[in-house]
């Protein structure tokens, strides 16, 4: 039966499909001029569409790998304060996790997830810091599916100084030696033994670890606390089946304002397999990726649709040529649905070998494109099925696109009409061809803005006045136990010239994260609620980090009383509270914040503390003891940084022989923090040069085919004096008018859209003319060099020539 079947398969295919093939390929290579213009463009775009649909597959596939993925939760808050937007963050109070499981049914299990900081991993002769080190509930495991390679899920975590490391980690640190059992001192103090190895089998996950430990070490860290006042880890959980998250979510402010006084927190929970696309700010993952999807799949559609639009009209253009073929069919008793067949059939084909070029294209690019968009994916993930059936639906789909409408155009043309050559395709299809180039160009315009305004915005992001002076400033973590060492550390680095000053702080002065509510002073509005952000520094911090003070000074060591005492410390405050505050005389008044009570010495003025995209937020700056502070920041003299950098590694080896000595600019690490939006800007480049270069290719051939129809007119007007340039004039005039009339579509449509995307961004470009005014010129300009080679072709043409055959 099974013989059968692909006898009758085989024969179907050599009766009917094969010489259907073998026809089209004929008539592709007699019109090959335009076969090679439509291949080219169906081709780029097709290969821009097969790498946007990698892109977004990969943003998609995001922690989909658990088991039971959809019943995985993290839980979130919105905080609420006076006169503010509600604050989003991803954390949680250290104890509430095993409470919320007891008191809601809804919740089978739950694991706490800290960040242990950077710590100091030492074996043997390896020694390494390593800062994605976190303690973790031993139901880790049990929540989440991560492999192991060596190892029992469920007793890894059982002992308190046992660890689970990952395939890198052990390969670091013990080459190809068994790590189980392997002891390792962390911070010079604690030894604990490997008890897993994890096997990385995805890396698209926002639970980015390399070293797992226990909870217990949590724990037994200075920071921890009972309080559910105190916001530090990420908490998830698993619900049961078919459960609404909006009931859990509503009974997790409910047990926690039982816990907690004064509750102004709504908790809500957020599906873990989304969180990657649609973290909030606050300790998320990557806020706004779900908006690079959107926008990178709608490019890639334009590009698609700009590729199948040059196919509709140079399909239309030359159905003079095949007028005679399809008459004579019709004649012979060929229906109009088996025409349809017949160049589906023919568009098919074509995009197929589009297709299978387009398809050996991103291959041979995968590896650039990952360079660009900062990805890591396999060439092997082009042959999952997933993704061939994903190529195949974009085949079927621009097939049908591209083709539907040439196949119902040439197959209504008039039998007699078509024989005796008076078929017309300017009529009829002239005018659609008109409104196509029109729209086709209209994407393209939009694509141009959209990459113009991407540059300025990202390149304003990164020139940006920040506040403070970033260059010449060089950031030291103080890992582990380094912190004691900060004052030995200042006061031999600072015999070094080229050093001109040293400070510290609790967290890199670029990325300040802490907050809290409670500020009182007085005259304060009882009513009022208010979310401060601070951190702890040492002295000369404002000094170091070149931020100018509006009134008062900064902390300095010549001031004992700004040093922490028991309950006492004075202030420094930034333009924002100080505007809230609201009084003539800040400097000198007294400030409750943070269990302290001092004087504000100081209001400095306002600094980006956090990156562009959000707004300054009300800010204050207490002196705390150097153990307590983990970043150093040293300011380099101009020209002196290979001078410093040397001098500091060399006495941080004499005085630190135990620690790496790692380091790196501020400067540098601000750049990284907006490498994302680069990485878009990029992209968005490509596909806005390759929308170009295809729309010109199209209006190439358009300009071609309309030339060659207008050769008789054209002579004609020679003969009876009209001059060459005059001619050249009348044909780019003619293409120019589709052009203005596409800019004055879309430029006030991209207008619309740009501010919409900018809105995004607490500090944004203000959207000026000379950006439609680049966009309107690029276009012109393009489409004017285009055309203006057949225009002086047929300008240049002997009118005999032209007429001769009339």
């Amino acid at each position: 039966m099974k013989l059968m079947m692909i006898r009758l398969l085989l024969k179907s295919f050599a009766t009917m499909i094969l010489p259907r093939t073998v026809q089209t390929f004929r008539i592709l290579f007699r019109e090959r001029k335009m076969t090679l213009i439509n291949m080219i463009g169906l081709s780029i775009s097709l290969a821009c569409t097969l790498m946007m649909l990698l892109w977004v597959a990969d943003e998609l596939s995001y922690d989909r790998f658990h088991e039971n993925y959809k019943q995985l939760y993290r839980v979130e808050e919105d905080q609420y304060y006076s006169g503010q937007e509600p604050y989003h963050v991803t954390v949680t109070p250290y104890v509430s996790g095993p409470v919320w499981k007891e008191e809601i049914p809804e919740i089978t299990r739950q694991c706490r997830m800290a960040r242990a900081g950077g710590m100091l991993f030492t074996y043997g002769d390896h020694k390494f810091f390593e800062d994605r080190v976190f303690s973790v509930d031993s139901s880790f495991f049990e929540l989440f599916g991560f492999h192991l390679k060596y190892g029992n899920r469920k007793e890894v975590l059982r002992d308190p100084y046992s660890m689970v490391i990952t395939e890198e980690i052990a390969r670091k640190y013990f080459g190809d030696e068994d790590p189980l059992g392997k002891s390792v001192l962390v911070n010079q103090e604690d030894r604990f033994t490997v008890s897993g190895v994890v096997e990385r089998t995805t890396k698209n996950t926002v639970l980015e670890f390399d070293v797992l430990l226990p909870w217990h070490y949590m724990t037994t860290m200075p920071r921890y606390t009972d309080s559910w006042n105190t916001n530090s880890i990420m908490t998830y959980v698993k619900l049961q089946e078919g459960c609404a998250d909006s009931v859990v979510s509503r009974k997790i402010t409910e047990v926690t304002g039982l816990h907690k006084e004064g509750n102004t927190i709504d908790f809500m929970v957020a599906p873990l397999h989304k969180i990657h696309l649609h973290s909030y700010f606050g300790y998320g993952h990557s806020p706004g990726a779900v908006l690079y999807v959107y926008i990178f799949s709608a490019i890639a559609l334009f590009v698609l649709l700009i590729a199948c639009i040059n196919f509709m009209n140079l399909s239309t253009a030359r159905s003079s040529i095949r007028a005679k073929e399809i008459g004579l069919r019709k004649v012979s008793g060929a229906s109009r649905e088996q025409l349809v067949r017949q160049h589906l059939f023919e568009s098919f084909i074509q995009v197929l070998c589009a297709m299978v070029l387009a398809f050996l294209t991103v291959l041979a690019l995968i590896s650039p494109f990952n360079l660009i968009s900062g990805k890591d994916i396999e060439p092997s993930e082009l042959f999952s099925a997933e993704y061939i059936l994903g190529a195949l639906a974009v085949l079927l789909f621009t097939t049908l696109l591209a083709g539907s409408y040439p196949a119902l155009f040439l197959s209504g043309m008039k039998p007699d009409a078509a024989i005796r050559d008076q078929a017309d395709p300017r009529k009829g299809s002239g005018l659609l061809r008109k409104i196509l180039v029109v729209f086709q160009f209209s994407l393209a315009v939009l694509l141009i803005t959209g990459a113009l305004v991407a540059s300025r915005q990202l390149n304003y992001m990164r020139s940006a006045e920040l506040g403070f002076d970033k260059t010449n400033l060089v950031h030291i973590q103080l890992r582990g136990n380094l912190n004691r060492e900060y004052g030995v550390l200042k006061k031999e680095f600072m015999r070094d010239p080229d050093i001109v000053s040293i400070t510290a702080s609790m967290q890199p002065p670029y990325r300040i994260g802490s907050n809290s509510s409670g500020i009182n002073w007085e005259g304060k509005d009882p009513e009022q609620s208010l979310l401060v952000s601070y951190t702890g520094v040492h002295d000369d911090f404002t000094q170091a980090m070149g931020i100018t003070m509006e009134a008062g000074r900064g902390f300095s060591e010549d001031y004992p009383g700004d040093m922490l005492r028991d309950t006492m410390a004075n202030f420094i405050i930034n333009g924002t509270l100080a505007g809230i505050i609201g009084k003539e005389e800040i400097v000198g008044m007294k400030l409750r914040f943070m269990g302290l009570t001092g004087q504000v010495v100081g209001v400095m003025k306002d600094f980006h503390f956090q990156p562009l995209g959000n707004s300054i937020e009300p800010m204050a700056l207490a002196p705390v003891p150097a153990e307590n502070l983990q970043h150093m920041i040293v300011r380099v003299a101009p020209g002196g940084r290979e001078g410093a950098l040397r001098f500091m590694e060399e006495k941080w080896h004499e005085l630190l022989p135990q620690y790496p000595f790692e380091y790196e600019f501020v400067d540098g690490v601000i750049d990284d923090m907006y490498r994302s939006e680069e990485r878009m800007a990029s992209l968005l480049k490509i596909f806005t040069l390759v929308a170009m270069v295809i729309a010109s290719l199209g209006l190439f051939a358009l300009a071609s085919f309309t030339a060659e129809k207008r050769a008789r007119e054209i002579g004609i007007r020679k003969i009876m004096g009209a001059m060459q340039p005059r001619i050249v004039m009348m044909v780019i005039r003619d293409f120019s008018m589709y052009i203005l009339i596409s800019l004055l579509i879309a430029l006030p449509a991209v207008w619309f859209i740009a501010r919409w995307w900018l809105n995004e961004f607490s500090f944004r470009i203000t959207l000026q003319a000379d950006l439609f005014l680049i966009t309107s010129l690029i276009t012109v300009l393009v489409a004017v060099l285009t055309v203006l080679y057949h225009a002086v072709r047929i300008a240049g043409t002997d009118p005999v020539e032209a007429l001769r055959y009339e």
